[in-house]
C-alpha cells in the first residue's frame, strides 16, 4: 500500500512538475517585464518588450540598407581574427532566423558504413565550395550536441546520410532535448 502511494506521488510529480515549472517561469518573466514600466497594468512590460524588439528589427532592416552599416560590415569582415568570430555568429544567426538556409535538411549520419549507430544532424553544405574541395561526393553535416548550444561538423560521403522526413525545427528540438521530447 505504501509503495503504491509512493508510485502515485511520483507519477503526480511527473505530470505536475513540468506544468508548474513552466507556469512559474512564465509568471516570473512577465512580472519582471511588468516591473520595467512603473505603470500598474499587467502585461504592459511584455507589450513594451515586443514593441521594442519589433522596432529594433525595423530599424535594423532600414539600417542594413545604409552605406555606413555596409562599410562597418566590410570592415569587420576584413579583420583577420574578428572576421572569424563575426562571420560565424552572423551566419549562425541567419540560419536560425531563416534568413539563410542552414538547418533545412535533417539527416541520420553514420560515421562509417559498418556502423549501425547513427547521429541526428543537418546537411549544411552539399558541395564543399567554401573549402575548395574537388570532390562532389563529400558533404558537410552539422551534429548539434544535446542539452547544449554546440555541435560537431563532419565531412562525409553522401552515402553516409539518410534524409529524415520531419520539420527542421522539430528535429533541432529533439536533439537539444536529448531525444526526450513529446509528440
Amino acid at each position: 500500500m505504501t509503495k503504491r502511494l509512493l508510485n502515485y506521488f511520483i507519477q503526480g510529480l511527473l505530470y505536475s512538475a513540468p506544468i508548474a515549472i513552466t507556469l512559474y517561469a512564465v509568471w516570473s518573466l512577465l512580472s519582471m517585464l511588468d516591473r520595467i514600466i512603473p505603470i500598474d497594468i499587467p502585461g504592459l512590460g511584455l507589450l513594451a518588450l515586443l514593441i521594442i524588439i519589433t522596432l529594433i528589427g525595423f530599424l535594423g532592416e532600414y539600417a542594413l540598407k545604409l552605406r555606413i552599416v555596409k562599410l562597418v560590415d566590410r570592415m569587420l569582415e576584413g579583420l583577420p581574427l574578428v572576421k572569424l568570430i563575426y562571420s560565424s555568429v552572423k551566419d549562425v544567426m541567419k540560419s536560425l532566423t531563416g534568413k539563410k538556409k542552414g538547418f533545412q535538411q535533417p539527416v541520420l549520419l553514420r560515421l562509417s558504413l559498418n556502423e549501425q549507430v547513427r547521429r541526428v544532424g543537418f546537411v549544411t553544405d552539399e558541395a564543399l565550395r567554401d573549402l575548395g574541395s574537388p570532390s562532389d561526393e563529400l558533404i558537410t553535416v552539422y551534429v548539434p550536441h544535446s542539452l547544449a548550444i554546440s555541435g560537431q561538423v563532419f565531412v562525409v560521403p553522401k552515402s553516409y546520410v539518410e534524409p529524415l522526413h520531419a520539420k527542421s525545427a522539430d528535429v533541432m528540438k529533439y536533439i537539444i532535448a536529448g531525444g526526450v521530447t513529446g509528440s
